[in-house]
């Protein structure tokens, strides 16, 4: 793995953390179900990307760096921020 895959990947892990951060304060302010939605997307990246940099720095968690994490966490996040912009 060269330096700029690794910066990246903390650099995703250090966004996601902080977007779920806002996020939650902001849940905690408005208590809005759309906010929640959003909340539950930005902690699917930050889950993501925390599963990912252990497989970095842990060989024996690298198992858990998957195809099927690696498709499906973002496509739950993405489901996740889409249902908060919906219009009800």
């Amino acid at each position: 793995m060269n330096e700029l895959e690794l910066f990246l990947r903390f650099s995703f892990f250090g966004l996601s953390l902080i977007v779920l951060l806002i996020s939650l304060l902001s849940l905690k302010k408005m208590k809005d179900i759309k906010i929640a939605f959003a909340v539950l997307g930005f902690l699917f990246f930050a889950i993501e990307g925390s599963i990912i940099l252990l497989g970095i720095f842990f060989p024996s968690i690298e198992i858990l760096v998957t195809t099927e994490l690696l498709i499906g966490a973002p496509l739950i996040a993405l489901v996740f921020l889409y249902l908060s912009i919906l219009k009800r």
